[in-house]
């Protein structure tokens, strides 16, 4: 008989790779590079060396030295809340209701909407509307 027919078992490291595993293997080289920690010398060997690789066992050596890429990742970025955002867009929504409640108001009980002048006045002085700079003449 010969091995052909019974093949053994593919050492630890001895798989083979394509294309995609060199590519993403100088992929992870260049952000290992962008992050500073591989001089521009050693970022071309190592690159140079992972197109050359024909095995995993081969890429292994590149990234001894080197994090993991979980390590290394970057956080997802946050949102920032800005309170004094958050706090104008309530004042805008509890104003747009109540505009809103008004018309109902008026439109369904009948109401002259004169009855809402004294409300509109008291937002609008606590908005500041009018406020002008006190000056000497």
């Amino acid at each position: 008989m010969s091995d052909i027919s019974h093949p053994q078992p593919p050492v630890p490291g001895g798989v083979r790779i394509g294309t995609v595993e060199r590519e993403q293997a100088a992929a992870a080289l260049a952000e290992h590079f962008a992050a500073g920690r591989l001089e521009t010398d050693e970022f071309d060997a190592r690159v140079r060396q992972a197109y050359l690789a024909k095995t995993a066992a081969d890429l292994t050596p590149l990234f001894a030295d080197l994090p993991d890429k979980q390590r290394f990742a970057p956080e997802p970025d946050r949102v920032r809340r800005d309170p004094g955002r958050e706090a104008a867009a309530l004042r805008t929504l509890v104003f747009v209701v109540a505009v809103l409640a008004a018309i109902l108001w008026v439109a369904l009980v009948r109401v002259p909407p004169l009855v809402f002048l004294p409300i509109v006045w008291l937002v609008l002085a606590r908005r500041g509307f009018g406020r002008r700079s006190c000056r000497a003449w």
